[in-house]
């Protein structure tokens, strides 16, 4: 005999498919890394490149007007750019969900969203930090970055024009303590090809602090 399913069992069995559907949900969510905590990184990285920037003839240019006259770079105003602010030996931390990456930077007191699976504005407002976008690849998350005011990669010179495109790739290590972040720098104006750096993060029960910079317009009068 046929067993005849009436309007009310339809309602029931549809009820529970979406109870189990809104279970298993953040089950979904939680089979990816959580990035969640603050980060220390291992060494001074801004001075372990092991990488020479392929510069473009106008990159070559503005790295030797930079050494030139170094004070004019807009850190003495306290003004930094994003991969400066992400690759520094200085804490940052990360607040993760489900449709966001919140991360709180010591340096400079900079905070910076990206939310996953949204596009990148075509005409982005031009800022130090950029606007930001994040995906999953597998089990790396993937931010991209653009929108970028010009500016300076690192202390150490390496300039960067207002085309720059960055992507951060994080990936965790076995350990679950330990991230790889590589960053990768996509200029066309001052570089010939993208070229990336990688360091490595290490969770700590350390808290981010306050970040005072003094700017230091005196500087280079005498």
């Amino acid at each position: 005999m046929t067993p005849v399913i009436t309007k009310a069992g339809r309602f029931i069995k549809s009820a529970i498919m979406a109870a189990m559907l809104s279970w298993l949900a953040p089950c979904f969510a939680a089979d990816k890394p959580d990035f969640s905590g603050t980060w220390e990184m291992e060494g001074w990285s801004a001075e372990e490149w092991d990488v020479e920037p392929p510069y473009s003839e106008a990159g070559l240019a503005a790295f030797r007007a930079w050494q030139a006259d170094p004070l004019s770079d807009p850190a003495h105003q306290c003004l930094f750019s994003l991969v400066r602010i992400t690759t520094a030996p200085m804490l940052h931390e990360i607040i993760q969900d489900k449709e966001r990456v919140l991360m709180v930077y010591e340096y400079d007191h900079q905070v910076r969203r990206a939310y996953l699976d949204r596009p990148l504005p075509e005409d982005p407002y031009p800022t130090f930090m950029g606007t930001s976008a994040a995906t999953w690849e597998g089990d790396t998350l993937v931010i991209e970055a653009v929108g970028i005011q010009a500016g300076y990669l690192r202390p150490q010179g390496v300039p960067h024009s207002d085309q720059l495109r960055v992507v951060e790739r994080r990936t965790m290590l076995e350990d679950g303590n330990t991230l790889a972040l590589e960053t990768i720098i996509d200029d066309p104006l001052y570089f010939t090809r993208p070229w990336s750096v990688t360091t490595q993060w290490k969770k700590t029960d350390f808290e981010v602090m306050d970040y005072d910079c003094i700017p230091r317009p005196h500087l280079g009068d005498e």
